[in-house]
């Protein structure tokens, strides 16, 4: 059961982020969280977060960033934008800076975290001779930093992700470091460079591959950060 969390504790709530619509990325997020030792409480656009309980959070997947339309000239207005879904993690997001609670961002939610501290993003990576699949299965070879945190999380230096967005990490925030790059030298794995508090995020989605053990350890890690914190 993850972290082995005793009968006698109370379980940590994490909060997941996510759109209206949309059920599914989420519904396994909090699947991994259960089987890691935590509770979760998903949040949407519209919902009261001003007593809102949050002992970790997790921004997950989806629309593009409204903030990527201004990283190239070329960019046009989407449908995919949701500027009620930017405030809302834009808000948590710097909540849980603020609170020092640990943070894993998930696709969208790296690439928010890169932006929230000044980072850049790539609007679309799909371009030239760049091999690009949507899907949920494993299928690209991604490089891990050997003295990173995502190295010491899966006790590997390279790892199988799937793909199910065409944005990216640009230009990394200062206060960020490297965890990991495709073979086009794309970032696909950051962390914080300070040691006061968890948060990290990753372009794929483990949620879809909870199911093998180096995935399933980026949760284990979120939820062991979130306990750490608790109980100080």
């Amino acid at each position: 059961m993850g972290r082995g969390v005793s009968k006698m504790r109370t379980r940590a709530t994490v909060i997941v982020t996510g759109p209206r619509k949309g059920t599914i990325s989420r519904f396994f997020i909090c699947f991994a969280l259960f089987l890691a030792g935590v509770k979760s409480k998903v949040v949407i656009p519209g919902d009261d977060i001003k007593n809102l309980k949050m002992d970790g959070l997790i921004i997950s997947g989806g629309d593009d960033l409204y903030h990527a339309l201004f990283e190239q000239e070329t960019c046009e207005l989407e449908e995919v934008i949701n500027y009620q879904r930017d405030l809302l993690e834009y808000t948590l997001l710097y909540r849980a800076v603020k609170e020092k609670k640990p943070v894993l961002g998930i696709c969208r939610g790296y690439q928010l975290i890169n932006v929230f501290f000044g980072g850049t993003l790539h609007k679309d990576i799909r371009k030239g001779d760049y091999k690009y699949r949507y899907t949920p299965f494993p299928w690209k070879k991604i490089e891990l930093k050997e003295d990173g945190l995502l190295c010491e999380i899966v006790q590997k230096q390279s790892l199988k992700i799937n793909t199910l967005h065409y944005q990216a990490v640009d230009k990394l925030a200062k206060k960020f470091r490297l965890e990991a790059v495709d073979d086009y030298n794309i970032t696909q794995a950051i962390s914080s460079k300070s040691h006061d508090f968890l948060i990290f995020g990753v372009q794929w989605h483990p949620e879809y591959l909870f199911y093998m053990k180096s995935h399933f350890k980026i949760f284990k890690k979120l939820v062991e950060a979130v306990y750490a914190r608790v109980e100080q």
